[in-house]
């Protein structure tokens, strides 16, 4: 885990099947828009780290990057999202090395239990949409959920532990707070100079994002003239 002196909020964990194939799992808190560049990335670094000095490349591992998000990065609807290596058509897979996956919170909808595959109960026990009865619904349809169920009970009536939650939480609540107040802060000062350089309000409309009134209010404000 990332501590609260370091970058946003994440976790990152390696594991290998049985079959041995990596599996790196990170689970993301902070909204970030370069994720898809950022798994290939990482997952390119895993791939190579299988393959020793003078081995033959039948010796690569597969290596799978699943992408656990606490936001919506993909145009796309469903949770759930695998990409890997397609010629153009989409028809023949070049190798089944390459599997990388995005599974986004915010997109997990409520729906019966009875009808959900195991990937579902485990996205809604995370999502923590469901109410405590579902919760145990789920819990006691799954193995591996309700163990993981009982761990969370026990971690929450360790005062100490709860404490050091709840530090967490408040530390990522004030982070975003801060840098959305950065970024505004930033696209204020970038149309300042903008209206200071006299450039037309449609090019700083289209460069900041900005609506018009609020170029108008930060010119008046600073006695600065508007360019048509």
């Amino acid at each position: 885990p990332e501590e609260e002196n370091g970058k946003a909020s994440a976790l990152d964990i390696l594991c290998m099947t049985n079959d041995e194939t990596q599996v790196n799992i990170e689970v993301q808190v902070q909204k970030r828009q370069n994720m898809g560049q950022r798994s290939l990335y990482y997952w390119a670094k895993l791939y190579q780290s299988t393959l020793g000095r003078g081995e033959n490349y039948e010796n690569l591992r597969r290596t799978v990057a699943i992408n656990l998000l606490g936001y919506e990065y993909l145009p796309l609807s469903g949770f759930h999202h695998m990409y890997g290596l397609y010629d153009e058509t989409g028809v023949h897979r070049l190798t089944e090395d390459l599997e990388i996956h995005f599974l986004e919170l915010p997109k997990v909808t409520r729906k019966d239990i009875r009808s959900m595959r195991t990937l579902d109960k485990w996205m809604a026990f995370i999502s923590n949409k469901l109410s405590d009865e579902e919760m145990e619904a789920i819990a006691m349809s799954e193995a591996a959920i309700n163990t993981a169920w009982d761990k969370i009970e026990a971690f929450m009536r360790d005062a100490g532990q709860r404490r050091k939650y709840e530090q967490r939480e408040k530390y990522e609540h004030d982070y975003v707070s801060d840098m959305e107040g950065s970024w505004k802060d930033g696209v204020m000062h970038v149309a300042l100079n903008m209206l200071r350089a006299q450039t037309p309000i449609a090019v700083i409309k289209k460069m900041t994002e900005m609506p018009e009134s609020a170029i108008l209010k930060l010119a008046k404000d600073n006695g600065l003239s508007i360019q048509g």
